[in-house]
């Protein structure tokens, strides 16, 4: 079962049909009719881009490369803080899509498309190059391949940042699973769960895993988001949802002990 996943999601990271189709093409129209969506303001970031914009302290006139940049919205947000940003995806019509989103928002930003784990761009060319929810659609060797362009298109002394859901603890993942949310089945109706994995094109990411890929770079570290906060796909509300992110702010502080069971983490790599 576990080669048969590995194969679904090497496939789905050479193509990735599912997010160019249903994120690009389908907003193409959208932008077009009403541009006003697309609009981006970088001080509606979540928690975890914002920290990632904060860990990278100046970025005014800094050479930084999305990784999976998508609609374009990261990028865009970047750019309007004075970053000289440049977005790389694998699908043509996100491409489209984020050199409109640019447009929209009056900023300039170079979006290309390509692979991360076989970059085009020449060495030392970047001061962050940065990601959000990339690295866990890919398979292990596409994640250690990518992490090793990034090393390489940074300038000495740059950052790799990248935010990821993650699962460093198969115990609480399994009794996470055992309750059925949207189109995931619980793990107890078998037959339903294997189809359900084999159908993904993402994973579970860990420490281990990441600590693991950090190839030539010299130091990485780890920040943790949201425990409790997974309870709101079972109690959906904004105020249910902000007590439990209060709540989460203690839960997963540096010294805390159990904050790699967290659901999200921003690494850093320092090269």
């Amino acid at each position: 079962m576990e080669d048969s996943i590995i194969r679904k999601v090497e496939n789905a990271f050479q193509n990735q049909g599912r997010w160019n189709d249903s994120c690009g093409v389908s907003n193409l129209a959208v932008i077009q009719d009403t541009p006003e969506k697309f609009v981006i303001d970088p001080e509606k970031l979540s928690i975890e881009k914002l920290d990632l914009i904060k860990a990278m302290s100046d970025i005014e006139k800094k050479q930084i490369l999305e990784f999976g940049s998508g609609r374009g919205e990261f990028s865009v947000a970047l750019a309007k803080l004075g970053g000289i940003v440049t977005g790389i995806d694998i699908g043509e019509n996100l491409i489209e899509l984020a050199r409109r989103v640019a447009t929209t928002n009056n900023v300039d930003c170079e979006f290309v498309v390509g692979s991360i784990d076989k970059l085009q761009f020449e060495d030392n060319l970047f001061d962050f190059v940065v990601g959000n929810g990339i690295l866990h659609h890919l398979p292990k060797k596409a994640v250690l391949n990518s992490l090793n362009e990034a090393y390489r298109v940074l300038k000495p002394g740059g950052m790799a940042l990248f935010t990821e859901p993650i699962e460093n603890s198969r115990v609480f993942d399994f009794v996470q699973n055992l309750f059925p949310v949207g189109r995931r089945p619980s793990i107890l109706q078998r037959a339903k769960w294997i189809a359900f994995l084999e159908a993904a094109d993402d994973r579970a990411l860990s420490n281990a895993e990441l600590t693991d890929a950090k190839g030539c770079f010299r130091e990485i570290e780890f920040k943790y988001y949201g425990l409790l906060i997974r309870l709101t796909r079972l109690f959906p509300g904004s105020k249910f949802r902000q007590l439990l992110q209060t709540i989460d702010l203690f839960l997963t502080h540096k010294y805390s002990p159990i904050k790699k069971l967290s659901r999200v983490i921003l690494v850093t790599y320092r090269k």
